[in-house]
This record gives C-alpha cells, structure tokens and sequence, in this order.
C-alpha cells in the first residue's frame, strides 16, 4: 500500500475548507446581516427602521439594488415576524446628523405596518409587544 504525501493531505484539506467557507458569504441571508438592519425606536408608535448600506454591488439610484433591498426588509420582517398583513415604506432619506449611527448606514427606511400591528420594542427586560 503507497503512503500518500502528508503536504497532500494539508493542501486537499486546505482547499476543502476555503471552499466550503467561500460560499457562506454568498448567502443571501449574510448579505442581509452584513448590509442591514432593523430597528425599533424606544418612542415607538407605528413606526420602525430599515437601515442599509450602499455599496459597489448596491449603489444608491439603482432599480436592482433597491430591488434587492427590499427583498432584504422582506426577509427581516418574516424572520421576526413583523406585519403579518403586510408593510409599506413610509420614508426613504439619508441619515441625520443628529441621528446615532454606530453601524455607519446610509440609508435609513421609515417603515409601519399595513394593519394596525406595532412593531416590538425593547424594554428593560426584554423584548415585548404593544
């Protein structure tokens, strides 16, 4: 019986590992963590925050780019299940000044639902719905 090479041993491992940790990042849902987020105001009435980032892949002004992050807020709200009867953007602007941005977005969505359900909010202890 012939030995096999360790050095071909590490690099047929090598390989198998870079390949399977390539396709993680083109996954629809690490596009949507990495370039997205929601988030719910603690004064929140009806509405609630679509953040995103532009970037070469998704500029701003782009119909495709717009398509895709749409499909990205469509994913975040079945993910959290938000607005069972549907939603619809209220306002689409740049960040303010004033506003906290730690993530460094650069578009923020101003979101409600159709049918009177209020988003979740944080409370001290949690997560609770109004």
């Amino acid at each position: 019986m012939k030995s096999v090479p360790v050095s071909l041993v590490f690099l047929c491992a090598g390989l198998i590992g870079a390949v399977g940790c390539a396709n993680i990042h083109e996954s629809k849902d690490f596009e949507r963590h990495r370039a997205s987020q929601i988030v719910i105001p603690p004064d929140a009435k009806d509405i609630f925050y679509f953040d995103a980032v532009f970037s070469p892949g998704y500029p701003d002004n782009d119909p495709a780019a717009e398509a895709r992050r749409m499909e990205w807020l469509a994913s975040w709200m079945e993910a959290r299940k938000m607005c069972p009867s549907g939603h619809e953007v209220v306002n689409r602007r740049a960040f303010r000044f004033e506003e906290s941005n730690p993530g460094r977005y650069d578009i923020r969505y101003e979101v409600r639902c159709k049918v009177g359900h209020r988003p979740a909010v944080r409370s001290g202890s949690g997560l609770r719905v109004d």
